[in-house]
């Protein structure tokens, strides 16, 4: 498994940090790189559990904080870069971009809203206003001097030379600083994805405090000047890996290239035998044809490529799975959910609509009187009560569910205690 690095030379420079910020975590803690595969197998397996039943309607909103280190004006971003690039995030999150229209027939039935969008916290962890951008000056005129050493970026994470990380359980913490190596654009930007799965070796933690993602202040914003390559879109390639995406090509060794073995194990993501890191969209590129059944082309369009972002444009909803279920697993504090209004239907009889159901349902009572009191109950499969309403004397009425159950409950209608209607009611995450 690998971490993000971006670079504007795609020619000679590796531009996701990704990789170079594992082998550094390795070195601290040998083993991590196994345990990193092991929770991601156990999480495409998850994914797939946990989206057989998934609602694409449903919208999850994350909350961001911006810290701006800054050591000149130059890097000093203004607010409406910070502005126009979470405007960039959301369009590529929620498929709205306009760029859609340039993904291949091929690969259109697979492209998908990921149903996630973002915006800049409103609340600071104090419980002051706040418009989520923390500016912070520092000594240091790069985080980068002549090596690749994200042991050295981290610094921008901490007190010292950058900014320390608001609880990374409730904020996407995204740093913007100079990754610059000696006055070249080396580095785009890293990030990881979750490590705090219950069955790994607690010494393989990426501590709270360093996660987030970590950006070249040259590629944030729409009207950034600098106009490297990758653009706006190198955020929305590295907060895929912090949601737990790979690259595509599954960063295999030069030797296993277009080998099954080394791959980001999607289903719908063709094998391709390297990262497409060039100056323009080769739509020839098909590296893996000999060896890939019912092959496809290289899916130079997908985000999590090192093509250019005039190239990309989408994910595959096998990734956006992916990506929903690790939210929801590693990183359930950090978001909220939005609900999309019910359409009951008209009332025939008494009992609960819709079903399947999340975050509410409608509950009818046909012929209800004025005497009796009403209650609502749910009974989980071993027969215990897990949840319990009193319900008013009307033939409609909402009941909100958004308390952490799902799967298959029996619902019971009672008036007065005795029963007046039961029945099966799925109940969807």
């Amino acid at each position: 498994m690998s971490f993000g690095l971006l670079s504007a030379f795609a020619q000679t420079t590796e531009l996701c940090g990704h990789s170079a910020y594992l082998d550094y975590l390795e070195q601290q803690n040998p083993g991590l790189k196994q345990h990193l595969d092991d929770n991601y197998f156990e999480d495409i397996k998850d994914s797939k559990l946990k989206t057989k039943f998934n609602v694409k309607d449903t919208i999850h909103t994350i909350k961001v904080v911006f810290h701006v280190v800054y050591n000149s004006q130059l890097d000093n971003i203004p607010d409406e870069y910070i502005y126009t690039q979470m405007e960039a995030l959301n369009a590529c999150y929620r498929r709205q971009n306009a760029d859609t229209s340039n993904t291949r027939e091929v690969f259109k039935p697979v492209a998908g809203d990921a149903g996630i969008q973002f915006e800049l916290a409103t609340i600071d962890p104090d419980g002051n206003p706040t418009n989520g951008i923390v500016r912070k000056y520092t000594s240091k005129s790069s985080f980068l001097s002549t090596s690749l050493d994200l042991g050295e970026a981290d610094a921008v994470k901490g007190a010292t030379f950058g900014s320390v990380a608001w609880n990374t359980d409730e904020y996407l913490n995204i740093w913007v600083c100079d990754l610059s190596i000696q006055n070249r654009d080396e580095l785009l930007g890293y990030a990881f994805p979750p490590t705090n799965a219950a069955f790994w070796n607690v010494n393989s933690y990426a501590s709270a405090d360093r996660q987030g993602v970590v950006l070249h202040f040259k590629v944030v914003g729409a009207q950034n000047p600098f106009k490297l390559s990758t653009g706006v879109k190198t955020l929305v390639h590295e907060v895929g890996h912090y949601l737990g995406l790979r690259h595509i090509w599954g960063d295999a060794p030069t030797w296993a290239r277009c080998n099954t073995n080394y791959d980001d194990f999607i289903d719908d993501t063709p094998l391709s035998s390297n990262n497409s890191n060039a100056s323009g969209c080769n739509y020839n590129k098909n590296t893996c044809e000999v060896t890939e059944p019912g092959d496809k082309p290289d899916m130079i369009e997908n985000y999590m490529d090192y093509s250019p972002e005039v190239c990309q444009n989408m994910f595959t909803n096998g990734q956006i799975d992916i990506m929903r279920s690790n939210l929801i697993k590693f990183r359930s504090g950090i978001y909220s959910t939005k609900y999309p209004e019910p359409q009951w239907p008209a009332y025939q009889a008494s009992g609960v609509y819709p079903n399947p159901a999340y975050g509410q349902i409608n509950v009818s009572l046909i012929g209800f009187t004025e005497t009796e009191q009403y209650s609502i109950k749910l009974v989980n499969t071993l027969g215990q009560v897990v949840f319990e309403q009193e319900l008013q004397n009307a033939e409609a009425q909402t009941v909100n569910i958004n308390f952490g159950l799902r799967g298959v409950y029996t619902y019971q209608l009672l008036a007065s205690e005795a029963i007046v209607t039961e029945g099966k009611l799925v109940i969807l995450q």
